[in-house]
Formats: C-alpha cells, structure tokens, sequence
C-alpha cells in the first residue's frame, strides 16, 4: 500500500525554508537552496516525484535529501527520487540542490516543484515545531553555487556550503534567499532583476509579503565589486533603507569573503546602527578564487554560526 500527499498536503505537513508557493498543483520555488523540513511516522520509504524544468541546454536540476540528521544524498531530478526511512519516526529535509545560470527562475517557470510526495504503508507527515529563523539575502555564495567543482548543477551544494554547515552548530533554522550573480546594481541570472527588486517579489509575477524571522542576514556586495564604490554606496543604502522600511526585526550586514566593498558596507551600517558580520580570514580555500570549495566552507561554517548566535542572544 502507498499513500500518496498531494502538493498542499505536504505544505501543511512541513516547515517551509526560502520561498515556496503552491501554484498550478505544485509545491514550487525559484530558489536554490530552499528547504522542505517534515516528520514522517509509519513509513519505511518516500518517493519524491519532481518536475525537472531545467533549461533544455543545461543540466538536470538536483535535489538532497537527509533523514534524521545524516549524510545528505543527492538526486538528479531526472531519476525517481526514493529514500528509505530506518526509523518509526524520521525527521526527512528536502532541499533544492543544483540549478544552473540559464534556468528562467523570473519570467518563466524553470525553478524546482515538487508535484506528490508518496509513503509506504500507512505513514503520516508532521510538521515540526517552529524553531527561531534566521533569513539570509544573497548570492551565489550564500546559495551554494560552485562548491564541489566546476559542474552546473551537479557540483552547486547548498547542503554543504557555510549555510548549509553552519545549519548543524545552531538551534535555529536558516532560510536562504540568494541568487546567483546578484548585486545590489548587478542583476542576478536566470532573468532576476537587481537585489532591490526580488526584495518583495517572488518572481516576476508574484509580490512576496514580508514574512517575521528572528534575524535577517544581508550579504551582497562581492558582485557589485566591478562598480565604483560611490555607485555601490547609493545603491546599497537604497537597498538598506527599503529593506528596513519592509522587514520588522533585527537586521545586520555582513562582509563578503572577499572584502568586496567592506568599508561601504561598514558606513551603512554605523549610519543604520546595525550589526557588522566582519569575515575576515574566515575562508582560505575556494573553488575559483571567489566561492567557497568544501574546504572554505568548512572554515567559514563555524564562524558564521558563532555570529549568529552572538546576534541572536543580543535581542533575545
């Protein structure tokens, strides 16, 4: 026997991390690095079935996939996504894990949905108890682009970058907005206009209200470092100011790895009397001189985690 859950009925059965929405019977998000988070009783398998919309030049998208805080294994959405489940009650977490730059996440409908989620046996979902959350906004580093190689798609790993790590050393959930290429003046890929823009917006079609968190994370600038550091100061605190006017809650600002535009971020922040996260040595190996390899992640993880629990514990 298989007992099947419509797109909706996961939702309900689920925490939700990043921007999901149900539309046209699917559980869809443009994001990489968007999370489904749920406890499945009575069952000891899961099928996923997902819509593999990715650009017909590009590479397959990919999905991971842990149960009760193991490894994370990774899926090509063009295969039958099957997991196992060991226990009675399993805490499963489903994350999009691999587009590509092509994908028209904006205007058009190359994100990652999930269309039925099946349970052997008579199992059940459950939604978890709501945890404290921390919202990050950025990029391809924060989304976890790059991270295994060179590959599109097949070696992005969000599940493993400093996001993705720093997720295990912290009792909160983190809840990534980021696109890859983006930048307060440099619009992201996949058709994604300037940060400003996706602020409250979903995609091109669809507004995005503000949603309350416990600590919202800005870390853009690293794409913007092409720019003059005048052009990034009235463009970053144009993004700064309508972010605060939208988003109720602590917010701080935080230093890409590379130092991009440090002492701009620095003045907005003294200016707004926000919080600096400073990165700092924080990551000394990359994929490509800019992203994070397992390695950097491994190195900056910890240090994020700790800054996060610092802020927290402030306003708490």
């Amino acid at each position: 026997m298989t007992k099947l859950f419509t797109p909706t009925e996961v939702a309900e059965g689920s925490l939700l991390l990043g921007r999901w929405q149900l539309q046209n019977d699917e559980l869809y998000t443009p994001l990489l690095g968007g999370v489904i988070k749920t406890i499945v009783t009575g069952s000891d398998q899961l099928t996923l079935t997902v819509a593999n919309r990715h650009h017909p030049l590009m590479p397959s998208h990919y999905w991971a996939v842990r149960v009760n805080h193991t490894a994370w294994r990774r899926y090509s959405a063009a295969l039958p996504i099957e997991v196992a489940l060991p226990a009675e009650r399993n805490l499963v977490e489903i994350m999009t894990a691999g587009n590509t730059d092509l994908d028209d996440v904006w205007s058009g409908n190359q994100g990652f949905a999930l269309t039925k989620l099946e349970l052997k046996g008579a199992g059940r979902l459950i939604k978890p108890s709501p945890r404290p959350v921390v919202a990050i906004y950025g990029d391809s580093i924060t989304a976890g682009c790059w991270v295994n190689g060179y590959g599109a798609s097949s070696d992005y790993r969000p599940e493993q970058n400093f996001v993705g790590l720093a997720q295990d050393k912290i009792d909160v959930d983190l809840a990534r907005v980021a696109y890859s290429a983006a930048g307060v003046l440099r619009p992201a890929t996949g058709g994604v206009p300037v940060a400003i823009d996706w602020l409250d917006h979903f995609n091109a079609q669809t507004p995005w209200p503000p949603h309350p968190v416990s600590l919202s994370v800005i870390n853009l600038g690293v794409n913007d470092r092409r720019f003059s550091e005048a052009d990034f100061a009235t463009a970053y605190e144009q993004y700064v100011t309508a972010f605060l006017k939208r988003q109720t809650g602590p917010v701080a600002l935080m230093i890409p790895f590379a130092q991009s535009m440090a002492n701009v971020i620095r003045a907005t922040a003294q200016y707004h009397q926000l919080p600096v996260i400073e990165t700092a040595d924080w990551c000394a190996s990359f994929t490509d001189g800019l992203h994070p390899d397992l390695t950097g992640a491994q190195q900056a993880a910890p240090r994020f985690a700790k800054a996060l629990t610092r802020l927290l514990n402030e306003r708490m």
